[in-house]
């Protein structure tokens, strides 16, 4: 793949790998540096992909393991509202958003990889299942489980 070509194509594409960066960090300074170390190493890595069809899959995936690496990093060495107001969130931040974002954060990695690619990134089901290559009906039914967590630990803040 070229140069021009790589860049076309992640311009494409950018507006979604920040909405997925920006849903693991909240902060607009950490989802540009997320979006830009996955720009970085798939420009490196171009030539590996097989399959130019799968552009997209391919750059979302790198985008979500690197932000899964760093995220579990900022874990390990601090709270989750330590992490969040070092980050300095956006003004658009409210604490009912707060509040879904922090119980987005506690599920398990598998389902918030799917919530993060179903409603940050406005992926369709199938599209969720070629990138994280699961069955669809598999994909629905943590999208399911994953919202019945949601619900069941922002009702019980109430």
């Amino acid at each position: 793949m070229k140069d021009d070509v790589f860049f076309e194509r992640v311009e494409k594409i950018r507006k979604k790998m920040y909405a997925i960066a920006y849903s693991y960090f909240f902060s607009e300074s950490m989802a540009c540096d997320m979006v830009d170390d996955a720009i970085y190493k798939g420009y490196l890595k171009k030539r590996t992909l097989r399959e130019e069809q799968y552009f997209e899959t391919w750059m979302i995936r790198i985008l979500m393991n690197i932000c899964a690496t760093q995220y579990n990093k900022a874990k390990k060495h601090r709270s989750f509202e330590e992490y969040v107001v070092e980050h300095e969130p956006s003004a658009e931040f409210t604490t009912r958003n707060f509040e879904l974002k922090e119980a987005v954060s506690h599920l398990p990695e598998d389902l918030r990889k799917i919530i993060t690619l179903k409603y940050f990134g406005g992926y369709t089901t199938s599209e969720i299942a070629d990138m994280l290559q699961m069955p669809m009906g598999t994909v629905g039914t943590h999208v399911r489980k994953a919202i019945g967590l949601l619900r069941s630990e922002l009702e019980g803040e109430e």
